[in-house]
């Protein structure tokens, strides 16, 4: 099995090319963003973006056919449109008034984190998952607490920009790095009857996982949100928020669902395990539609 490369949630450029974007953005809006993104992209691949990621392993897995001019085509087309969704993340909280959201499956997503029994909403790096924060404060309305499982290891300018402007006080963070001390976090959210939001594409350090197919291959996936979620006996509202346009986005929820607690031991292992894959697939569904979206950059796959 090839050494996958690991992933640190260091933003790429260091402090000076994130000021330079803070201060930059809000005078060139959203076309200068569109613009700016594959310049700047450009430049991360001439400086080794394809020997440090493992996006060129994803485009051969999605464009089996292409050629090594193309693969690095997709790639740069990938890094741009990472770069406008980090732009967004800005713009959309300077204009919101400039931004348009669509919704599909409202309900199922307003039903499952206004119940005050708790719920799971699980993502992926695809679309711009920290934005659907910023629309989920907005949909509760204060009601509920919203928490956030994301690992908490960019740089302090950029960790304290991003904190205050896309979280503020309605939304916790639980850093994954201290084991015990998230899942106590996560267990306590849940019981209160709040939502908790977990990214379900990346393993970080030593969390448990599960290898399943996805996209042809076999690919390490979390168990931490599927053991959660069976514990706890809270559903899991599976929802993505895609950007559709230069100034808008579709947030996209499924129906909730939720897994059966089994006895400790094989039983419980299996049912988790048919969850993972459930998930897998829904994951793989939603890759395929929006192919650029997803901002995995490590190298994925076993095998």
């Amino acid at each position: 099995m090839p050494t996958r490369q690991a992933w640190t949630g260091r933003t790429l450029g260091g402090n000076w090319l994130f000021r330079g974007c803070a201060a930059v953005l809000p005078l060139v809006g959203a076309s200068g963003a569109w613009l700016g993104s594959f310049i700047i992209s450009g430049g991360f691949l001439l400086m080794g973006g394809r020997r440090q990621y493992g996006m060129a392993s994803y485009w051969r897995r999605m464009r089996p056919g292409a050629g090594r001019l193309r693969i690095l085509l997709l790639c740069w087309r990938q890094f741009a449109s990472f770069g406008r969704i980090l732009c967004d993340r800005l713009l959309v909280y300077r204009q919101p008034e400039r931004f348009e959201f669509a919704v599909e499956g409202g309900d199922h997503l307003l039903g499952a984190v206004t119940a005050g029994t708790g719920c799971i909403l699980l993502s992926a790096h695809l679309g711009n998952w920290e934005v659907s924060g910023l629309r989920l404060k907005e949909l509760i309305k204060g009601r509920h607490e919203v928490y956030v499982v994301m690992v908490r290891d960019d740089l302090p300018r950029v960790q304290s920009y991003v904190d205050e402007r896309m979280r503020g006080r309605d939304i916790t963070v639980i850093d994954p790095h201290d084991g015990l001390g998230a899942s106590m976090a996560i267990s306590g959210a849940l019981r209160d009857g709040h939502t908790v939001c977990m990214l379900g594409d990346r393993v970080f350090g030593g969390q448990g996982s599960i290898a399943v197919d996805f996209l042809g291959g076999t690919a390490d996936f979390p168990l931490g949100p599927f053991q959660a979620a069976a514990i706890s006996g809270v559903p899991i509202v599976v929802s993505f928020l895609i950007k559709t346009g230069l100034r808008s986005y579709l947030l996209r929820a499924d129906r909730p669902w939720r897994i059966p607690l089994r006895p400790r031991g094989p039983e419980r292992d299996a049912a988790i395990a048919s969850a993972v894959r459930r998930w897998a697939r829904r994951l793989e569904l939603e890759v395929r539609r929006n192919p650029f979206q997803w901002h995995n950059f490590f190298e994925f796959w076993r095998r």
